[in-house]
């Protein structure tokens, strides 16, 4: 079997860091955030505290990363760490849900962007469209890990510089909107506006983790690994920081509570309605972006993974001998991407599996608090990088996480929903597949 080549150096592996976080959220998710929260400082620590999460998942990982610098990320470390079963329930979710809904609610709302831009277009169905996203960027990211790299970091750059671009706008304009006090709600309890407000923010964080995934394609990891995740985590947390101050700049915080298009409403308040077709290209570019690492990294590489380690069809685990990358993966990968928008909810499934996702973001972070302790030689030890401030930085992020869950599964609950479970159903599920494997597969 052909294995992958280390060829991705730092500046690849931080834009896919960045360029993966950095995806709709800090557009559609900025006015959430703000809903609950009583005043600007709150949102600000809200935003902030969500990136100290970020950043202690960046540093935990960055040692598992460089203890394991190999393909698969989260399931390589459940697997080396806890064993198969955990390990194929997280990779299950991840095909099933995780990876592949989340890829399929990037397309769809990718084709709805892109409608706009190529009236066109229009005569395709949604779904339609989105296959043909999907299936191009599969195609892109089957060729050399380089060329998916150089094309995901070129995207990465234009969006950056496009937000910093409407960040110089918002701070530069005069505003027009009437200061209002009356508008925004003061809570009894400030301590569950801030849980709250955490929510949507951890989702726009999500994604820190992603050059994990790819440990076995890249250049000299010990270095490597570390800077990328530690470093463009911590530059995503200073650009949103910087966005939301520009947005508050701008509005107010009444002005964007609950609102699902707050760029577009801080634009307007400047006088720069001229600059909303620009900003309906940034979101395009930055959604584009997210998909596209998406479909590079996490479901293929974690599928690419499960194939080595017998825990799947091992076809998925094999390199293509050209051009080094896991064609299996990609194409499974996509077809029941493209499965799951054509007969499903798909927002609705991703969200069910919420609880379950944050969760195993725990347990990946765990495995930290087991193998630190193991000896090692001092030869091995030259090659990991430490988690400063051991223990403290896996249990804090581990504390978050349930702390994040226990808001998730609050809010479901004020709205009458019951989508946490159906979460846990699709774990029981893989429960079940996970004994037959063993049972019918395995011993064959």
């Amino acid at each position: 079997m052909s294995s992958p080549k280390r060829v991705l150096g730092l500046f690849d592996a931080t834009s896919m860091v960045t360029g993966n976080m950095i995806g709709s959220g800090i557009f559609l998710l900025a006015g959430y955030a703000a809903a609950p929260v009583p005043n600007d400082f709150t949102l600000i620590m809200a935003w902030i505290g969500g990136g100290f999460m970020a950043l202690l998942g960046a540093f935990a990982i960055a040692e598992l990363s460089t203890r394991f610098p190999e393909t698969g990320g989260d399931f390589l470390y459940l697997h080396k760490v806890y064993g198969p079963f955990p390990a194929f329930l997280y990779g299950w979710m991840s095909l099933v849900i995780f990876e592949t809904g989340s890829i399929a609610v990037l397309a769809l709302f990718s084709a709805k962007y892109f409608q706009q831009f190529f009236p066109g277009s229009m005569v395709l169905p949604v779904p339609m469209l989105a296959t043909i996203l999907v299936l191009g960027f599969s195609g892109i990211h089957c060729l050399r890990v380089e060329v998916g790299s150089r094309f995901q970091s070129i995207l990465t750059v234009f969006k950056i510089v496009g937000i910093f671009l409407m960040v110089f706008l918002l701070f530069g304009g005069e505003s027009t909107v009437m200061p209002s006090s009356s508008t925004v709600i003061q809570r009894d309890n400030p301590f569950m506006g801030f849980s709250r407000a955490l929510i949507p923010i951890f989702f726009a964080y999500t994604g820190w983790n992603v050059a994990g995934y790819i440990g076995g394609e890249i250049q000299n990891p010990r270095k490597t690994l570390p800077m990328a995740l530690i470093g463009g985590t911590v530059l995503t947390t200073i650009i949103y920081v910087i966005v939301n101050l520009s947005f508050l700049k701008a509005t107010g915080l009444s002005g964007i509570q609950g609102q699902e298009m707050a760029p577009l409403i801080a634009l307007k308040a400047v006088g720069a309605e001229k600059w909303t077709h620009f900003l309906s290209i940034l979101i395009f570019v930055s959604v584009s972006s997210s998909l596209s690492i998406t479909i590079q990294t996490a479901g293929a590489r974690v599928i690419q993974s499960m194939g080595e380690k017998g825990v799947f069809f091992q076809f998925t685990g094999k390199v293509h001998n050209k051009f080094k990358t896991p064609i299996n993966a990609i194409l499974v990968q996509a077809v029941w991407t493209i499965v799951l928008m054509f007969v499903l909810d798909i927002e609705s499934l991703v969200d069910a599996s919420t609880v379950v996702m944050i969760m195993f973001s725990a347990l990946s972070i765990s495995t930290l608090l087991k193998v630190n302790k193991t000896d090692l030689t001092p030869k091995e030890n030259e090659n990991i990088y430490r988690t400063p401030f051991f223990p403290f930085v896996p249990v804090v992020y581990v504390l978050s996480a349930i702390y994040v869950s226990w808001g998730v599964i609050q809010f479901h609950l004020s709205q009458g929903s019951i989508l946490p479970v159906w979460g846990l159903a699709f774990l029981f599920i893989g429960c079940v597949v996970y004994l037959i494997w063993q049972k019918w597969v395995l011993k064959k």
